[in-house]
């Protein structure tokens, strides 16, 4: 059931130690005002485990995301198995980070939008916390977290949204979690289903 990953999930972080906490307020993260300007950086991946210590860290299906680069399922993870409808007020952290004992902020809710696609979308992304790369098949571009290398998903670009980066962050809810802006313990996604690739 949901709850039983939920707890399961808060198990794996509860066992971490202490972690800074970074602001809560998604009006202190900057944002480009450039048109054609980008936030994406470049990896500084500094944050790294094994593959045994991320499975003991992360539930299968965040783990097969993170660190395997599937994907959830899209139009189907609605709050509170995932952030795709999710309208709260705060920042949402590296899943995989997180799970390692570091809170970095990837998104604030002032940079999230509905663009429908099916998953939370973003038109930018905190400064120099993600970096994107081509895919292996060279049709898309991936999106990675720059401490812990996580696929978080893909960006697209000249789609017409009326953001002056011009970018859509696609990103997979599992890869994520959240803290309110008023305060609280952080929210993962409750999915515990399959995904895919």
């Amino acid at each position: 059931s949901s709850d039983l990953s939920r707890c399961s999930f808060s198990f794996h972080f509860s066992a971490l130690a202490p972690m800074a906490a970074p602001s809560r307020d998604p009006s202190s993260y900057e944002v480009p005002k450039e048109k054609g300007s980008t936030h994406l950086g470049s990896a500084a991946v500094d944050v790294r485990l094994s593959d045994a210590e991320w499975s003991a860290k992360l539930r299968p299906n965040v783990c097969k995301v993170l660190r395997q680069k599937a994907t959830e399922p899209g139009h189907r993870l609605k709050f509170p198995q995932g952030f795709d409808d999710h309208k709260a007020k705060g920042v949402y952290l590296c899943a995989g980070c997180f799970a390692a004992g570091h809170q970095v902020p990837l998104y604030s809710s002032d940079m999230k939008f509905d663009c429908g696609c099916g998953w939370p979308g973003y038109w930018t992304n905190v400064k120099g916390a993600v970096y994107e790369q081509r895919d292996a098949d060279g049709r898309r571009c991936e999106i990675l977290c720059s401490k812990c290398d996580g696929h978080l998903g893909h960006v697209f670009r000249g789609e017409g949204f009326g953001y002056c980066t011009d970018e859509r962050h696609c990103v997979n809810s599992l890869s994520l979690v959240f803290l309110a802006a008023e305060g609280g313990d952080a929210v993962a996604p409750t999915y515990a289903g399959p995904v895919h690739g």
